[in-house]
């Protein structure tokens, strides 16, 4: 495990409802270890993200806002280029 560890992966943007989100192939625990919350920053179609991972049972997932949708011109559906790293403030804790 390194917590710089960039990960990157493809995925759908999946919406439900007004939810808006990216669904995360991977264990946050097993790549940047065990923490309460994990605030990542990355890029989606090199469109600048930053967020915190929710989860659903063993599952994690990225919300995407309203504001950053339209901004990015990303749409539902869309297949996308997914690039994620720890945000550096948490590097240190």
């Amino acid at each position: 495990m390194a917590e710089s560890e960039e990960k990157i992966f493809e995925a759908i943007v999946q919406s439900e409802g007004k939810f808006t989100f990216i669904a995360i192939p991977f264990s946050p625990r097993e790549v940047w270890g065990a923490r309460p919350r994990y605030h990542v920053m990355g890029t989606i179609n090199n469109h600048a993200v930053r967020g915190t991972l929710g989860a659903l049972g063993q599952d994690y997932f990225l919300r995407l806002g309203a504001v950053w949708m339209r901004a990015s011109g990303i749409t539902p559906g869309e297949n996308v280029l997914v690039k994620l790293s720890i945000e550096d403030r948490q590097k240190t804790v």
